[in-house]
């Protein structure tokens, strides 16, 4: 699902694409709406399959944000995918969850700290601004 450009300005002017996997849908929702406020343009997915396919489709997103627990495919095997597949396995990903994750697993699928549900919105927006070069 696309947010479309409610405010009307030239969609050249959004940039950093931005792939969001979530599958609770008010969070999904809200968080699309917050960076889209931000000024990103924002994909998003409700489960890893789903979010694999579309990692296959251009435009190629700057950034996943990914939720770790996730119906069908999961976070983790998501990510060891794409790292897997040479076209989408430099997009830099940031994992969001509502549990503490395994340190080796964090390390062997090379993700930085994960942000842990309830989100820390100013340091998650921050974050991302870094990734994707978004000033």
């Amino acid at each position: 699902m696309q947010i479309p450009d409610r405010i009307g300005s030239d969609p050249g002017q959004r940039s950093g694409l931005i792939l969001l996997v979530e599958d609770d849908f008010v969070l999904r929702s809200s968080l699309s709406e917050l960076l889209f406020a931000e000024g990103f343009r924002v994909e998003c997915c409700a489960d890893g399959r789903e979010a694999f396919r579309r990692l296959h489709q251009p435009p190629k997103p700057a950034l996943i944000l990914l939720d770790i627990m996730l119906p069908y495919l999961d976070g983790f095997e998501l990510r060891a995918l794409q790292r897997k597949t040479p076209l989408i396995a430099n997009i830099p990903v940031i994992a969001i969850s509502a549990h503490d994750l395994d340190a080796s697993s964090i390390d062997e699928l090379d993700l930085s700290p994960p942000f842990r549900k309830p989100l820390d919105i100013d340091l998650l927006v921050s974050r991302i601004r870094d990734l994707t070069g978004h000033a």
